[in-house]
């Protein structure tokens, strides 16, 4: 999905979140389906540090943004 004004890395940011999300409820599903695997624990701790990763990259380009406006204004 194409969101337009957005910078490459905001963008970037945006797909990460969703594959964080994807990989969480794969390995949320595989755990509630059957016996406890660890590589989906490990998948889910894994999504979690993606999530907040790409967090933070969409906080960093606010910022950035908000600094070029005082910039500029």
């Amino acid at each position: 999905m194409e969101i337009s004004g957005l910078s490459g890395a905001s963008q970037a940011a945006i797909e990460g979140l969703k594959k964080a999300e994807e990989k969480t409820l794969q390995a949320a599903q595989n755990i509630a389906e059957g016996p406890l695997n660890p590589e989906d624990v490990v998948s889910l701790s894994l999504a979690a540090t993606d999530f907040k990763a790409n967090v933070a990259v969409l906080k960093s380009t606010d910022e950035m943004a908000k600094s070029t406006l005082d910039i500029v204004a």
